[in-house]
Formats: C-alpha cells, structure tokens, sequence
C-alpha cells in the first residue's frame, strides 16, 4: 500500500513538475514574441516579462498565456491592474485582443462598465468607441443593450439622435428599449423621421407600440396629425359649452325678472332701445 502511495505522489509531483515546465516556456515564448514585435513598450526584458506572464498563467490557468500574447503589450500590466478582477480581465484580452486592452481595460470609466453590466458591455465598448462610454454612463444596461443590436454606424446614430432632436427628458430609457429590441430597423426608423417625431404625439404613439410603424402597417403623418386636430376639436367643443352655459343664465335671469315684475313697459322698452343705441 505504501509502495502504492508513493509512486501515485511520484507520479503527480512529475506531471506538476512538466505542467510548471510547459507554463514557464510557453511564457518565454509569448516574452519573446511580444518584445520582438513591440520592443520596450512590452517589457524591459524577456526574463522580467517572462516572469510576470508566468506568475499570471499560474495564478489563472494556462489560457493566460494565450491571452496575453492577444492582448499586445500593455496586457499583463493591465490584468495586473485588474487584481482580483484579473480573470475577467483575461477573459476580455482572449475575445477583443489588443482592442480590448486599449477600449477597455486601460480606459477606467470603461473597465468599471465592464465590471458592472458585464462581457456585454465589454463588446459594445470595443465596437463603439467613443459612443460607447457616454451612452452606458447614461441609459446603463438598456444601453449595452441597444449597441448590441446596432453596427457601429448606427451607434453613432443613436448618440446623435439622443443628443439631439429626441432629447427629451425621461424618454431615453423607451427609446434605447425599442433599439434593443429592434436593432438596426428602428435606428434607421428615428433617423427618417426624427423631425416628425420630435413633435410630441407621433413620438409618444411610436413608443407605445412601435412595430406597427417599422412593419409600415400605421402611417407616422396621421400620429402626428392626431395630435394637432384632437386638441383643436377639443378646444372648440369646450368654448361652444361655455357659451351655450352662458346663454342659457341669461335666459334664465330673464325669464326671472318676467315672472317677478311682469312684461316691461312700452316707455321702457322705448328707453333701453335708445340706451342700447347709444
């Protein structure tokens, strides 16, 4: 039994000691590889550098390795950086590259999106620079959301149209919810008709319901149309109540007087004749 233990203990010490082995050359090779391509930029030697992506690798799993070369040369300073958020880190080197260290990690607005609406966000970052940040700093998820089902171009149409003409306070979450949900068809809907809708009734109409205005079946011009006749109809109704209420006091104020005093006289008939002409 005890012969058993130790060639079991044997066995695990060699497989480790090959694993630390195969860890410390793939870091090697990847030191090698990034100061021949990007110099000083990556590191000061390859010994040093070769350390530290060594020390990543065994802290996060040999995929590290990998991720580093990816990520070009700020990459292990920067999952170093992350600390305990180093594998996420790693995670966002392995899928966006060299993309994803310059877009997101090394940028501290961005990496704290990153951390806090997740991979999502991480992709909405590296595909829209500089809509990206601004957006998420304001609609949150919604708007990791809504760049994700939108190509670059008409990220930045989003931006526009929110900084623009349907900037309207307390509107943006419905707007960038109706993107999210219908990607690219109803960012180029907005950027069409923006004007109309940023008159108020037709944008209200569109977003309570807007697939029947992306498939064509409602007409946007009559939303907004509705919202110009209803109130004028409704104001003429009101101002003809208000005179039919004020005939009907006077005729009955005179009624009154006929019942308490009886008809007028013909002298003064003949005298309010003459003051009304007067």
């Amino acid at each position: 039994m005890t012969r058993v233990i130790l060639a079991v203990a044997v066995v695990a010490l060699t497989a480790g000691e090959g694993r630390a082995q195969a860890r410390a050359r793939a870091a090697r090779e990847a030191a090698e590889w990034l100061i021949g391509r990007f110099g000083s930029k990556a590191g000061r030697s390859v010994p040093e550098l070769a350390g530290r992506i060594e020390r990543v690798a065994l802290a996060h799993g040999d995929d590290a390795v990998r991720a580093i070369r990816k990520g070009g040369p700020a990459a292990v300073g920067l999952v170093e950086a992350a600390g305990a958020d180093g594998a996420k880190a790693l995670r966002v080197l392995g899928v966006h590259g060299e993309l994803g260290a310059s877009r997101v990690l090394s940028r501290p607005a961005a990496m704290k999106q990153f951390l806090r609406h997740g991979e999502e966000a991480a992709t909405a970052l590296v595909r829209h620079p500089g809509v990206a940040e601004p957006l998420i700093e304001r609609g949150g998820a919604q708007a990791v959301k809504a760049l994700g089902a939108v190509t670059p171009r008409n990220g930045r149409r989003v931006a526009m149209l929110l900084d623009g003409e349907l900037d309207q306070a307390g509107r943006h979450p419905e707007v960038l919810g109706v993107i999210g949900k219908h990607g690219d068809g109803a960012v180029d809907f907005l950027w069409r008709h923006n004007g109309t809708l940023a008159g108020g009734a037709a944008f209200t109409a569109f977003l309570a319901d807007p697939e029947p205005y992306l498939s064509g079946a409602r007409d946007l011009a009559a939303a907004a149309g509705d919202g110009v006749v209803k109130p004028v109809v409704g104001g003429v109704t009101t101002l003809l109540t208000y005179a039919l209420v004020l005939a009907g006091a006077l005729l009955a104020g005179v009624v009154w007087l006929l019942h308490r005093h009886g008809p007028p006289s013909a002298d003064a008939v003949r005298l309010g004749l003459t003051l009304f002409r007067k």
